[in-house]
């Protein structure tokens, strides 16, 4: 047997390890883009983490001992410190695994046509409420979950899991109450809570008429993929905070469609962006 042949097997192992591990790393990101903690793996920051495995992986190759011993003695700690940091995520991630695609195909079929009536029912009371709050100059901050969960900003607030009505909103965002002070948030077709604590923006360029419901509608909207609604309770204006960007909605008839979509996407009837 030729020397060559001597590393064959190891180099068909590492092969394998390799595809292991990068299969185990496209899962585990997988998972995390639907969590908020996933911005934490996402764009510049990935990059970073790239950058230090290649670093650690150059170290060894250079043989720089001291630095490879510190790399190989911090990445243990560095795990289990992500472990802590992202506990509440992952138990809950692990949680609703059973409400994945793969799941519902396995234990039951999913009955598009009812989903999609209480979309469309769930849209139409939204917007009222929301067309209701405009003419009353009613303050109001309402947040639709899609793929980045938002479990931690549920803990925040009330939990509800009630079904959506105009009337229901109607009740949270009057003054009277003690839950108007907030967000509500929905989750699918159900108000999972209210009176929530949402992130402010730190953008520094906004205009002096956009109050605190608007810059927690635009921080939600830059740390995850969730739909915001906002009513000023100074101008009756109606916007919608997405993906770091505010836009009007004075015609109830758009801003109905445009929910819809969301909804949809949401319920899983329609595909939606990645």
């Amino acid at each position: 047997m030729s020397q060559a042949d001597q590393y064959l097997p190891r180099t068909v192992f590492g092969w394998t390890e390799i595809l292991l591990i990068a299969v185990v790393i496209y899962l585990t990101l997988r998972f995390l883009r639907k969590t908020v903690a996933g911005g934490f793996f996402r764009g510049p920051a990935l990059l970073g983490w790239l950058v230090l495995l290649g670093f650690s992986a150059a170290a060894r190759e250079l043989d720089l001992g001291v630095i490879d011993y510190l790399f190989s003695r911090a990445i243990p700690i560095f795990f289990i410190g992500l472990v802590i940091l992202f506990q509440p995520e992952l138990r809950h991630g692990a949680a609703r695994l059973g409400e994945s695609h793969l799941f519902s195909g396995l234990f039951g079929r999913r009955r598009k046509g009812a989903e999609k009536a209480i979309e469309i029912r769930a849209v139409d009371e939204v917007v009222a409420a929301v067309t209701t709050f405009a003419k009353r100059r009613i303050g109001a901050l309402i947040a639709i979950e899609r793929n980045v969960d938002l479990t931690g900003y549920l803990d925040t607030g009330v939990r509800l899991d009630a079904m959506i009505r105009a009337e229901l909103l109607d009740t949270i965002f009057s003054t009277e109450t003690l839950l108007h002070d907030g967000a509500a948030i929905v989750r699918k077709d159900r108000l999972a809570a209210a009176a929530c604590r949402l992130p402010l923006t730190e953008r520094t360029d906004l205009p002096f008429r956009f109050g605190t419901r608007h810059r927690a509608a635009l921080g939600l909207s830059e740390q995850s993929d969730a739909v915001v609604v906002v009513v000023s309770e100074e101008t009756g204006s109606i916007h919608v905070a997405e993906r770091g960007e505010l836009t009007p909605y004075a015609d109830p008839q758009w801003l109905s469609a445009f929910l819809s979509v969301v909804m949809a996407e949401r319920t899983g009837l329609v595909q939606g962006a990645p």
